[in-house]
C-alpha cells in the first residue's frame, strides 16, 4: 500500500519507518527541507533506537520517498497519515494551525483529482476536533462529503520516546475512531498479526482516550513524587514503599476505581486523606495534587445535587444510601450528603437501601447519619416499587435492574443512573447516565 505521511517529526518518522518494515511504500511530506533531504537519502532526521535501520532498509528497497510538495506526496496514495504537531496556543488550548493547513492541502487536491485515500489523523486532538473542525474544513476545501465520498478516522498513537519502535510493533492497544461502521477496516488491515486488543470507537471517544492516557501518566508521576516526598520527610525509603505499592495488581495497578461513577466516601479514604494532609503540613511538604482530591470529590457531590435539582422535582427517590453497595456504612457517604442537600431544598425524599436497618446502626456510623438525617426511619421504604410515585429517581447502587428502570421511565419518571445498570437503553426519554 502507498501511504503518505504528513508531518515527519517524531511520530511521523517512527510510523513511517515501521510501516516500511511491513512492506508498504511510504512518502513523507514536510515543509522542512532538511528533513526531506535526510529521508530522501535514507537517513533519519530524529534520534530513536531502531528507526535509522528501518529507514535505510526501506530506502534501499526503493519504498521510501520524501517531498516538500503536498500534491506530489498525495498523488496515488491509498492512505494518508496526518502526524503534524498540535502544540499549546497562548491560552493553553491546542494550536491546530498545522492540522488545518494539511487538511486544506488535502482537500484542494482531492477536489481536483479522482483519488479517494483514507485519511488517518494521528495528531493529538481534543474531543470534537475531527467532527467539528477537521471534517467541515475538508468538505469545504474539497467539495466532497465526509462519510460518503471520503472517509476520516482518528488513530491515536501510544509511542514513548526511546522505545517507540517496540511500542509500534507491540502496542498496548490499537484504537481507532470513526463516524461510520467499516470506515477503519483499511487501516486495521495494516495491523493483521499484531498481538494487541483493538477498540473501534466514535471519533470523540477515540480523541478522549488519548487524553485519558496522558492525564493519568502525568497524575501517576506527580502522585509518586508527592508520596515520595512524604516518605522522605519521615525518614523512609520511598523506593521500598513504591515497590510494595506497585506489587498490588489487584487494587492499585489495575482497573479498580478507574471507572467513572459516584464520589468516594466511607470510613477510610476521606479520613486518611485528611490525616496525610495534616502530616504533610506539619513537615512543610507541599502536596498540591493530594490537597485538591477532597475538594474535587466534594465538587462531584455538589454537581450531582445540581443535576437532580435541575429537574425541579417536588419528590425524589434514592436507590442506595450507604457509601458503597452491600454494606450499611454511611460514614461520609456522598449519598447522605446528597439526601441532606435535597431535603434542605424542600424536596420530599424517599430512600431504598435494604442493607440499612436503623435499629441496628451503631457507633460513629449511627452518629454521623443521625446528625445529617435525623428522621432516617421515615425516609426509608421497604421496596423499590415504593418509589414509583417520585418525580425523579437517582440510582446509586445496583439494587434494581433494567426492567425496573424501564417501568419507571414508561411511567414518566426521570431516572438519573449513577450505577450503570446493565441492559438499559440509554436513548430512552427520561433516562440520564451519570457520565454516559
Amino acid at each position: 500500500m502507498k501511504i503518505s505521511i504528513f508531518g515527519m517529526g517524531y511520530v511521523g518518522v517512527v510510523s513511517g519507518a515501521c510501516l516500511l518494515r511491513g512492506g508498504h511504500e511510504v512518502i513523507g511530506v514536510d515543509p522542512n527541507e532538511s528533513k526531506v533531504v535526510d529521508l530522501s537519502t535514507g537517513r533519519s532526521p530524529i534520534q530513536e533506537p531502531g528507526v535509522a535501520e528501518l529507514l535505510a532498509d526501506g530506502h534501499a528497497a526503493g519504498r521510501l520517498k520524501a517531498t516538500t510538495d503536498p500534491e506530489e506526496g498525495l498523488r496515488g496514495s491509498e492512505m494518508i497519515w496526518i502526524c503534524v504537531g498540535t502544540p499549546s496556543d497562548a491560552h493553553g488550548g491546542l494550536d491546530l494551525t498545522a492540522v488545518e493547513t494539511v487538511i486544506t492541502q488535502i482537500g484542494r487536491f482531492l477536489g481536483t483529482h479522482p483519488d479517494r485515500p483514507l485519511i488517518v489523523l494521528r495528531s493529538t486532538c481534543l474531543p470534537g476536533t475531527n467532527a467539528e473542525r477537521v471534517a467541515p474544513l475538508l468538505e469545504r476545501e474539497s467539495g466532497l462529503v465526509v462519510g460518503k465520498d471520503i472517509h476520516i478516522v482518528f488513530h491515536p498513537e501510544f509511542l514513548r520516546e526511546g522505545t517507540a519502535v517496540a511500542d509500534f510493533f507491540a502496542p498496548p492497544k490499537i484504537v481507532v475512531g470513526a463516524m461510520h461502521p467499516g470506515e477503519a477496516d483499511r487501516l486495521l488491515a495494516l495491523y493483521q498479526g499484531y498481538d494487541a486488543p483493538i477498540f473501534r470507537l466514535g471519533l470523540g471517544e477515540a480523541e478522549m482516550v488519548k487524553y485519558c492516557d496522558n492525564l493519568f501518566h502525568a497524575l501517576k508521576i506527580t502522585f509518586a513524587n508527592e508520596a515520595g516526598a512524604l516518605a522522605k520527610s519521615a525518614g523512609l525509603d520511598a523506593r521500598k514503599v513504591a515497590e510494595v505499592f506497585c506489587a498490588d495488581t489487584k487494587l492499585n495497578i489495575s482497573s479498580r476505581y478507574l471507572g467513572p461513577g459516584p464520589a468516594f466516601g466511607g470510613s477510610c479514604l476521606p479520613k486518611d486523606l485528611r490525616a496525610i494532609l495534616r502530616f504533610a503540613s506539619v513537615r512543610s511538604v507541599r502536596v498540591p495534587v493530594l490537597e485538591r482530591i477532597l475538594e474535587s470529590n466534594e465538587a462531584q457531590v455538589a454537581r450531582l445535587v445540581e443535576r437532580i435539582l435541575a429537574y425541579q422535582p417536588k419528590t425524589a427517590g434514592l436507590i442506595g444510601l450507604a457509601f458503597k453497595p452491600d454494606t450499611d456504612d454511611m460514614r461520609e457517604s456522598p449519598y447522605v450528603k446528597v439526601a441532606k442537600a435535597l431535603i434542605g431544598e424542600g424536596v420530599e425524599l424517599r430512600i431504598y437501601d435494604p442493607n440499612i436497618q436503623p435499629a441496628r446502626l451503631i457507633g460513629s456510623n449511627r452518629k454521623q447519619v443521625q446528625a445529617a438525617l435525623r428522621h432516617l426511619e421515615q425516609l426509608l421504604v421497604a421496596n423499590a416499587d415504593d418509589l414509583s410515585g417520585m418525580d425523579v429517581i437517582v440510582v446509586n447502587h445496583r439494587l434494581v435492574d433494567s426492567a425496573c428502570i424501564g417501568r419507571w421511565l414508561r411511567a414518566g419518571i426521570q431516572v438519573l443512573d449513577a450505577a450503570n445498570i446493565e441492559g438499559v437503553d440509554v436513548s430512552t426519554p427520561g433516562y440520564e447516565g451519570l457520565y454516559w
